[in-house]
């Protein structure tokens, strides 16, 4: 149930921003990217950037995606072979790809040997030796070139590709990254005039402790190769390409491989390891490619400097005198749609429950009389439930024993009558009445019609409901209403077991009174004695049995009255549970409000619950004003509450509500303020009653801009870096008219230390900063610094990491 509130959550928020975007112009690339991603331990990457680039970019047709791996990896997703991938299920909190795996595309790699000494190396031969497998990667690698020169029309810029390169640094198959990426540009050459290609390194320092020193040597040996590919005097020339007829061509590069590489670390230049781990670094990269492949702006105005990789890549790599790398931050300032979500669905929740807490209960004459529980309704059921009285008569007709008056006269009624009928009597009212009664009154108690009439009076009843059910059928002493079903009940066991214990001590008291003692006419003297006995039978029956049948009468109600009030007691069990389970529920829209409030730090949180709370029951009201107070069990809200106290439908009943909070509470206008001004307005809330001094929209500007600058720290930790190697930019994601950019603007003039531009998106509800910088070598990576032991170590022991045994030949 959690996870479905949550995605309740999560979907309205997505389509909000989702609208929001596409009414005010999503991202677009200029030109074709086609992503190659590396090794088995990019696949996760690969789910989560596609999932995002589809959600933000207008014209993400024009992308393509390609995984070079060996299939031995434990990842999400599957591969059924060479060419398209199975439609891989996305990361952490992205849609999935199903319906697109036409534009994901899967080669193979060799598989990885168990040897752990030569892993990186036996993989890198096992290419050149395996001439069948370089075969279908070449035919998948021209397939793809061939669909992407397709795709180029979705795009304005149909003669340059983008070549975007991820893998994480501690993957074996990087041994492999010349061959892969040249190959690949090779193909996307004969296509487009222009190839650029660029690298994203994904760096995970945060490790379980389990193969740390291997993990960390194979994520060194890729920078030392990253620094060899980096060189101006860089060769490659190897026979890459294969027919279909095993003709070989050579491909050949001569320079730098990579236009720009990216270094992503889990771990940022504070020290400090991030909430989300690589997912941070997934948004990252789609950042970065966007900004590397975003149509130029048509206008710029005063303040704001247009990126341009051409010359970030210059500036980082001026009188550096090495292979310079780059890595970058983003930070976001977004309205917390899902903490809004799910507190405005908790204030409703709330309001929902304490409606029927508050509702008054009805009259209890008028109850019973409905529930058909008064005294006549009553006695009524147990004449239905009892034979025909007038058939004691056929009980003068049963045999009896040949005794004399003489003999009986002594007796008690008691005995005469075991004298005469020797138990045939009792046999025969136990047969015929007190059965055939209990047999009628089980049927009855199968029925629990009880049950059903107190859900169709009582439950279902919007003027009462759930919560008035459980009081109506608790205890007198644990409920607290003044009176109950139950109470009730009780009384009239009470009641009734009294009458039943005197008509049974009247009962028995006939029985001991003796048969001379009765004022029967049972003839005179001259009577003979034949005509006594029938005359006493004749009186003898009625008089004992006619209080025996009202006795059965009495236990007949009795057992009634009890079946009616365990009824009362198991629906109330059950009533009670489901009150608890919905209380249980609230209290855990409660705790996921709160949760995924604090999750929105600074003024992103600051008074959800308070500013919400108030627009959630001003809605309320107005819909209780429009539509009475029952709104909740109308049609059109639709929250029956035959199906709510089923505990099986928790479900229903968020799904109701939260549709109830679309339609009415999330379209009213606070919800389509502009971020700025709903941030303000929240931020301001509680003026009225916590006396303090309003705050201003600079002093929130200024606080956002602190927050976005401190988040949007950089994905690598350095070491010692000096100013003369660090080179930075800066860049917003936002409405170039928004008061905040504006304030940016005026804030910075004259006192700029890097370029900073603004990349404008329209009516966007919210604000991204990305920070570039660049200009370090792998000897100023803390990652670097920290684990040349492990590597150094492993080399020494006889581990190869390289393509060739010594050093770090290519």
């Amino acid at each position: 149930m959690r996870e479905g509130i949550e995605q309740l959550a999560t979907t309205y928020a997505t389509g909000l921003h989702s609208q929001q975007d596409s009414e005010n112009g999503q991202r677009s690339i200029l030109n074709p990217v086609l992503f190659l991603f590396v090794g088995d331990d990019s696949l996760e990457a690969l789910q989560a950037v596609y999932a995002l680039n589809e959600r933000q970019w207008e014209n993400h047709a024009g992308a393509l995606y390609l995984h070079a791996g060996t299939g031995c990896g434990t990842g999400p997703g599957t591969s059924d072979g060479p060419g398209h991938s199975t439609s891989p299920t996305t990361g952490q909190g992205t849609a999935s790809t199903a319906g697109h795996a036409d534009r994901i595309y899967t080669c193979p790699l060799p598989r990885l040997q168990t040897a752990r000494h030569t892993l990186r190396r036996n993989l890198y031969q096992q290419f050149y030796e395996r001439e069948t497998l370089r075969i279908e990667m070449n035919k998948i690698m021209k397939k793809v070139s061939i669909h992407l020169a397709e795709a180029a029309k979705h795009c304005s810029q149909v003669q340059h590709v983008n070549l975007a390169v991820v893998a994480r640094a501690d993957d074996p198959a990087t041994v492999l990254m010349p061959e892969l990426v040249l190959l690949m540009k090779s193909y996307l050459a004969e296509v487009f005039k222009y190839v650029t290609v660029d690298l994203y390194t994904l760096i995970q320092e945060k490790s379980s402790g389990e193969e740390f020193g291997f993990s960390a040597s194979l994520g060194v040996s890729f920078l030392e190769e990253l620094t060899a590919y980096q060189e101006s005097g860089y060769r490659f020339r190897e026979a890459l390409q294969v027919t279909e007829d095993h003709v070989t061509l050579e491909v050949a590069h001569e320079g730098p491989l990579f236009s720009l590489m990216y270094l992503l670390s889990d771990k940022n230049e504070r020290g400090l390891f991030a909430d989300r781990g690589q997912q941070e670094n997934y948004e990252l990269i789609s950042r970065l490619v966007l900004l590397n492949n975003k149509p130029a702006e048509s206008e710029l105005e005063e303040g704001n400097e247009s990126y341009n990789k051409h010359q970030f890549t210059r500036s980082i790599g001026v009188d550096s005198g090495h292979a310079a790398f780059a890595t970058a931050g983003l930070s976001r300032v977004r309205q917390p749609r899902e903490a809004i979500a799910l507190t405005v669905l908790a204030h409703v929740c709330d309001d929902f429950l304490q409606r029927m807490k508050e509702t008054a209960l009805p009259d209890m004459a008028e109850l019973l009389e409905g529930l058909e529980l008064t005294p006549r309704h009553i006695q009524r059921e147990v004449r239905s439930l009892l034979p025909d009285g007038s058939k004691l008569d056929e009980m003068s007709g049963l045999m009896t024993a040949g005794i004399s008056y003489a003999e009986l006269k002594g007796m008690t009624l008691k005995e005469a009558e075991q004298a005469l009928f020797r138990g045939s009597s009792q046999a025969f009212f136990d047969r015929h009445f007190a059965e055939r009664a209990r047999s009628q009154l089980e049927h009855l108690q199968k029925q629990r019609r009880l049950t059903g009439l107190l859900r169709d009076i009582v439950v279902d009843e919007p003027r009462w409901g759930l919560y008035a059910a459980c009081l109506l059928t608790s205890a007198p002493e644990t409920g607290s209403a003044k009176s109950s079903i139950r109470a009730e009940l009780l009384a009239r066991i009470r009641e009734t077991t009294r009458l039943l214990e005197e008509t049974r001590a009247e009962w028995e008291e006939l029985y001991r009174e003796r048969v001379e003692q009765q004022d029967w006419k049972l003839g005179g003297i001259f009577t003979r004695d034949k005509e006594r006995v029938r005359s006493l039978i004749r009186h003898l029956l009625p008089h004992l049995y006619e209080k025996r049948y009202e006795l059965l009468g009495l236990e007949l109600e009795l057992e009634l009255l009890r079946s009616y009030e365990q009824e009362v007691e198991e629906l109330h069990d059950r009533l009670r549970q489901d009150w608890e389970r919905l209380e249980a529920l609230q209290r855990q829209l409660r705790e996921l409000a709160e949760k995924h409030v604090s999750e929105a730090s600074d003024y992103l949180g600051k008074n959800i619950h308070e500013y919400y709370g108030m627009i959630a029951r001003e809605a309320l009201a107005s819909l209780e004003a429009r539509r009475g107070p029952f709104f909740y069990w109308e049609d059109r809200s639709a929250v029956p509450p035959s199906r709510i106290v089923q505990a099986a439908d928790a479900s229903v009943l968020i799904e109701r509500l939260t549709e109830l909070c679309r339609r009415e509470i999330w379209s009213r206008a606070p919800f389509a303020l502009p971020f700025e001004d709903e941030l303000l307005a929240r931020a301001n809330v509680a003026v009225a009653y916590e006396n303090r001094e309003v705050l201003t929209k600079e002093e929130l500007f200024a606080d956002l801009y602190r927050a976005l600058e401190e988040r949007a720290a950089v994905h690598v930790e350095i070491f010692h870096f000096s100013q003369k190697h660090r080179y930075e930019e800066k860049y917003f994601f936002a409405d170039n008219r928004s008061e905040f950019i504006q304030y940016v603007i005026g804030r910075e003039q004259g006192f700029r230390t890097c370029k900073q531009g603004y990349l404008h998106e329209a009516g966007k509800s919210g604000i991204e900063k990305l920070n570039l910088m660049g200009g370090f070598a792998k000897n100023d990576l803390m990652y670097y610094r920290n684990n040349k032991k492990y590597y150094d170590s492993y080399v020494a022991n006889g581990f190869a990491f390289h393509r060739r045994e010594e050093g770090v030949s290519i």
